[in-house]
């Protein structure tokens, strides 16, 4: 029987002439999402997005039109309209060397017995939770599929699919609350059983209470407040404050500026990535660049736009943050390399420290600065190893580039996916960090 998934894109039919630079895109994306919570029945969600874009570059200055109804030579027209106001630019539009499948497993819809299952494995694990506790269970699928054709008339096609899973529980105790959640990603459908043994691990971890003094303490990051400290070093990196010349980081290629334990590289050829492929959104050829090398600084994100500004290659770094948007200087995925240590090593590496899983509000207002403060929503204190309890009514703050120049006590091995989300442009893949001498405060509380 065949289903919508069987359709191929649909391949751009754009009036180009012998004289026009520029390509044409048409984007098809399909979702499946299967979520339950506490006190609802499980419901599935089923959605499909389509979008056009044309790029092209017209008396030299780069112009762009997006729409999800308007037809090819009416988006040509808007593009070219739209390149009068346009940055100079030198790009020359390349095709795909050929069509890209790698990350299909099969062209079939997701199988909902598989899904269902998923979720019922969960609430079964969980179980011993308290009633009062609301548990919020989501696995979704998505696929992507795209068709290029450049204006010297070659066409390509690039298939993308991938699994996001997540787990979610909030308990209300008195005034109090918890709240923890587990996210992962995958080429097919992912295990629950890592997520349910991260929250149940967790869970017990908030038992009790410790109340500590203001001061500095080593702090175990786990990978999602990790990716936190990431998004200040990738704004550095950024082709658009490379233009503006306000990355600190521009004229510091090959120089030391992170800790010699610390690397950082893109890969798209990670499985169970969103953006894992063999090129990227504009068709250049992708590969497994490190961005900064034991400390140094090897490489910076650029898209063809960016690249094309600074008169120097692109690094085939041109992502899409959504199907409406155009590439933009952005890694497939970004991870730390991991070290030897397990969490349960990181937490014997110091007499005492604190593990931070998750924060409200840490974000830096000034990327390129580095500074953040988060209220710490869950913080553990560690003695010798053994975690005594939760730290409430905590602030935690610090300065990325500080902690990872000169505070990186040690990586850790195990990384976690870390999904992209709305204030984070792009995935991670990332192990915990334990950094010496950060700053935590007491909230005063009436």
């Amino acid at each position: 029987m065949k289903t919508f998934f069987d359709k191929p894109a649909n391949s751009p039919t754009v009036p180009w002439t012998v004289e026009d630079n520029g390509e044409a895109v048409d984007i098809t994306e399909y979702d499946w999402t299967l979520q339950w919570q506490t006190g609802q029945i499980p419901r599935l969600d089923h959605g499909e997005q389509h979008v056009r874009q044309i790029r092209l570059v017209h008396d030299g200055r780069l112009g762009s039109a997006i729409s999800r109804s308007a037809s090819w030579p009416e988006l040509k027209e808007q593009a070219l309209q739209a390149s009068a106001l346009g940055p100079v630019s030198a790009i020359s539009f390349s095709s795909f060397p050929g069509d890209d499948m790698t990350t299909v497993v099969d062209d079939s819809p997701p199988d909902l017995t598989v899904m269902l299952q998923w979720v019922q494995e969960i609430r079964d694990a969980l179980a011993f939770l308290p009633s009062s506790t609301r548990i919020h269970i989501s696995v979704s699928f998505s696929r992507q599929k795209t068709a290029r054709e450049i204006s010297k008339g070659t066409q390509s096609q690039q298939m993308r699919q991938y699994w996001h899973a997540n787990l979610g529980i909030r308990d209300v105790r008195g005034t109090d609350f918890v709240q923890l959640s587990s996210s992962t990603l995958g080429k097919t459908c992912p295990r629950p059983v890592k997520l349910i043994d991260d929250i149940q691990q967790r869970w017990t971890w908030t038992e009790k209470q410790i109340t500590l003094p203001d001061g500095q303490y080593p702090i175990v990051f786990l990978p999602a407040v990790g990716m936190s400290l990431l998004l200040p070093v990738l704004s550095r990196l950024s082709g658009p404050h490379l233009i503006n010349h306000s990355s600190p980081w521009e004229d510091s290629i090959h120089e030391r500026v992170l800790s010699p334990d610390f690397s950082l590289i893109n890969d798209p050829t990670l499985s169970g990535g969103p953006r894992t492929s063999v090129y990227d959104d504009e068709g250049q050829l992708a590969c497994v660049q490190p961005l900064i090398e034991d400390g140094i600084l090897r490489s910076f994100v650029l898209d063809q736009a960016s690249a094309s500004e600074l008169h120097i290659p692109s690094t085939a770094m041109g992502y899409r943050p959504a199907i409406n948007q155009l590439p933009q200087p952005l890694p497939a995925s970004l991870v730390v390399q991991p070290g030897q240590y397990s969490l349960s090593d990181l937490m014997n590496l110091v007499p005492h420290c604190l593990v931070l899983g998750n924060w409200i509000g840490g974000r830096s207002t000034n990327p390129l600065r580095g500074d953040i403060a988060g209220n710490a929503s869950e913080l553990y204190y560690v003695e010798h190893g053994e975690v005594l309890g939760r730290v409430k009514n905590t602030v935690v703050s610090i300065n990325a580039f500080s902690a990872l120049r000169d505070q990186l006590i040690a990586v850790g091995g195990h990384p976690h996916w870390v999904p992209a989300g709305m204030l984070q442009p792009a995935p991670g893949y990332l192990p915990p960090l334990l950094l010496d001498a950060i700053a935590i405060a007491g909230k005063q509380t009436s």
